[in-house]
């Protein structure tokens, strides 16, 4: 049974549909049915159901899926370990943008450049989680939160990258610290100031609360006079001085930001942000980076 049939298979699974298989790996929808049929005729069962110009992976092609998810991800580290493959590792990094943006150049560090090509694709935590599962995607960049929002059986293991905690957060040049030098300031005060919030959260696109940045509105009320549905624009508000944020710590370091502590303010968003991955037995490129991270 070919690998690359596999690898095909997987994607036409993922979308069901042999149109957008195609321009996904770049062949024909001829050339697609005529891998799902060898594929059926070898196992001599039918993997799709077939209505019209529509197909659906059937409950035999969901099992077979499977055991190609686990056929194609040992495959690809077995080459790895042996050092079989001619050309270039390619490793498929998935995640939300605002954690791809500052743990990225920390993974980037374990690859050499000769050896591998890093393919990245932004999306939420909970997609990104799928496309690992699915195979699709060799790594996700998550918090521990997306995790437990999941299905116990999930088969990805995880290794912490970091802890982060949220801070409100200012321009150097706000006008709060004309008011209050040293950035604190009571939460009766903080209502003088206006808020760039997430309309969505920026990690998993779901609004979450008031703002969808973890602050207890119910607790303590803010002025919100932004909502941005890109977490950049958000930021951007924030640098020249519009808005003040409530943002993970990293953010604020990343970006210059100043802190503002709200000191009858007790409640503290924390994350813990995590490399999610599909183990192996092999001791192939993703073994190894996992080793060389833990170490």
């Amino acid at each position: 049974m070919d690998i690359e049939d596999l690898r095909q298979f997987l994607v036409i699974a993922q979308v069901n549909n042999l149109q957008l298989a195609a321009i996904e790996v770049n062949k024909t929808p001829g050339a697609l049915s005529k891998v799902i049929k060898r594929l059926e005729v070898k196992l001599a069962t039918q993997l799709f159901d077939r209505s019209g110009r529509n197909i659906i992976l059937n409950q035999r092609g969901e099992r077979f899926r499977q055991y190609a998810l686990h056929i194609v991800h040992e495959s690809d580290q077995v080459l790895s370990e042996f050092g079989s493959l001619e050309n270039k590792i390619k490793v498929n990094i998935s995640g939300p943008s605002v954690l791809v943006q500052f743990w990225l150049p920390q993974l980037v560090k374990q690859f050499s450049r000769d050896k591998y090509d890093i393919n990245l694709h932004i999306d939420w935590e909970g997609q990104a989680l799928n496309q690992v599962e699915n195979g699709l995607m060799h790594i996700a960049l998550a918090t521990k939160f997306a995790a437990l929002e999941r299905s116990s059986n999930s088969e990805l293991a995880s290794v912490i990258l970091g802890k982060t905690s949220y801070q409100v957060v200012a321009a150097q040049q706000h006008p709060l610290f004309n008011s209050y030098p040293d950035g604190k300031l009571t939460s009766q005060q903080l209502q003088q100031f206006t808020f760039a919030c997430p309309s969505v959260s920026p990690f998993c696109g779901i609004k979450r609360g008031v703002g969808s940045d973890g602050w207890q509105d119910g607790k303590v009320k803010r002025v919100i006079g932004f909502r941005c549905n890109d977490f950049s624009v958000l930021i951007s508000l924030v640098k020249e001085g519009q808005a003040l944020a409530y943002v993970p710590d990293y953010i604020a370091m990343q970006h210059g930001l100043k802190l503002v502590e709200v000191i009858d303010y007790h409640e503290v968003n924390k994350e813990d942000i995590a490399l999610y991955y599909k183990p192996s037995m092999a001791a192939g490129w993703l073994s190894q980076l996992i080793s060389a991270i833990t170490c």
